[in-house]
C-alpha cells in the first residue's frame, strides 16, 4: 500500500476507532478529521449512535473515504454503545476516540511501533491536554509522570490515564469482555481496572489525547453526586475481585444508584479545578512563577469561587517544592461524549 493512502475496506486495518456520538455533535467533523488525517491509515472508524438518529449521523460521513461508517447502537448507554463498536470492529487493535475530543496525527504511528516490539504488553496510552469547548488550552494532565509499567498501579486503584488514550489489542479487549452497562459513568474506569487484572500495560509520557471540556458532554451533564458514586463504585468493585475473585456486580448485588438530585459537575468547574491541580504540580517542582500564573488563570476562570483565591493564596506563601495540604494530583477526566 502506498504510504500516505487509506487501506481498501477489503484490507483488515491496523486499527479499529470506536467514536460513540450522542448529543456533541458540533464538535464531530473535528473529531472525525483528526482519525482518519493519522499518519497511519490503516484504520477504520466506527460512529456508534446512542441517540436514535442514524439518519441524521450518516450524511455526516466525509464522502471519500470508505474508512468511515456509522452504525445504530444494540441497546441503550455508553456502555451498551462501546459493546457495539467492539462487535463490528475489524481492527487489529482497538482505540476510543470521543466525538468532541481530538489526537494528534501521528498518535497511532507511535503506539503500534511500541506495542510492536514489545509483545508482551497488552496495551499503550498515554498524556492528555484538556482544552475549552473552543478550543483553548487549559492544562497538561499528568505529562510529568515518567514513562513506565501501569499494571500494578492499576491493580492498586489509581488511573493515571485516560481509557481514551490507550491502544488496545484487540483480542485482549474480547477477553477483558463487555463493558458492564451498569456504569452509567466511569465505565472507562471499570474497565481499565479489569483488563489490567488480565494483561499489562504501559505508559509513555506524551500527548495522546485532546480532551474537550464542555457542558453537553455526558460528564458534564450528570448529577455530580452520581459522578463520584460510579467512580467510588469502580474502585470498591475492583478491592471485592482482588479478595473473592467477584464483585457485587458480578452476584447480582450492586449499589443502587443515588438519586440525581445534585447540580452536575459542570465544565467550569472542572477548568477550574484542572488548574488548580496544574499549578501545584509546578509548585511541586520548583516552577513557583509558572504555579502563581496558572493559580491567577484558576481565580480567573471563576472569580466567584472562594476556593481558587485561597489556593492562590497558599501557592504565594508556601515554599517551591511543598505541598499543600488541599492540593490534589491531576487525575485524567471521565471520559464521554
Amino acid at each position: 500500500m502506498p504510504p500516505g493512502e487509506p487501506a481498501p475496506m477489503s484490507e483488515q486495518p491496523q486499527v479499529t476507532v470506536l467514536m460513540p456520538v450522542a448529543a456533541a455533535r458540533d464538535y464531530l467533523a473535528s473529531a472525525m478529521e483528526s482519525v482518519l488525517t493519522q499518519t497511519c491509515t490503516s484504520l477504520e472508524l466506527i460512529l456508534i449512535d446512542d441517540s436514535s438518529q442514524l439518519d441524521d449521523l450518516i450524511p455526516r460521513l466525509p464522502k471519500n473515504d470508505q474508512r468511515a461508517r456509522a452504525i445504530a447502537c444494540q441497546g441503550k448507554g455508553i456502555a451498551d454503545a462501546l459493546n457495539t463498536g467492539i462487535a463490528a470492529a475489524r481492527g487489529q487493535f482497538i482505540c476510543r476516540v470521543d466525538c468532541d475530543d481530538l489526537i494528534p496525527p501521528d498518535r497511532f504511528a507511535r503506539q503500534l511501533a511500541w506495542l510492536g516490539e514489545h509483545s508482551d504488553f497488552a496495551a499503550v496510552c498515554g498524556s492528555m491536554s484538556t482544552m475549552t469547548h473552543d478550543g483553548r488550552f487549559v492544562s497538561d494532565v499528568n505529562s510529568a509522570h515518567r514513562a513506565g509499567e501501569i499494571t500494578d498501579e492499576l491493580r492498586s486503584g489509581t488511573t493515571r490515564a485516560s481509557l481514551c488514550t490507550f491502544l488496545m489489542r484487540a483480542d485482549a479487549v474480547a477477553k477483558t469482555g463487555p463493558f458492564r452497562r451498569y456504569f452509567i459513568t466511569a465505565e472507562d474506569i471499570d474497565f481499565q481496572y479489569r483488563f489490567a487484572e488480565l494483561f499489562r500495560v504501559w505508559y509513555e509520557a506524551s500527548l495522546t489525547y485532546w480532551y474537550r471540556l464542555h457542558d453537553d458532554s455526558i460528564t458534564h451533564s450528570q448529577a455530580n453526586v452520581a459522578r463520584v458514586f460510579f467512580h467510588q463504585t469502580a474502585r470498591g468493585f475492583q478491592s471485592q475481585r482482588q479478595k473473592t475473585g467477584q464483585d457485587d456486580l458480578m452476584r447480582g448485588t450492586p449499589p443502587t444508584p443515588p438519586a440525581e438530585t445534585s447540580p452536575p459537575y459542570n465544565s467550569a468547574s472542572a477548568v477550574q479545578n484542572l488548574l488548580v491541580g496544574a499549578s501545584w504540580e509546578k509548585h511541586r517542582n520548583g516552577r513557583k512563577l509558572a504555579a502563581m500564573r496558572l493559580g491567577w488563570r484558576a481565580c480567573l476562570s471563576r472569580p466567584g469561587s472562594l476556593h481558587a483565591w485561597r489556593n492562590l493564596a497558599v501557592l504565594a506563601l508556601k515554599r517551591s517544592g511543598a505541598r499543600s495540604k488541599d492540593s490534589a494530583p491531576i487525575t485524567p477526566p471521565a471520559t464521554g461524549a
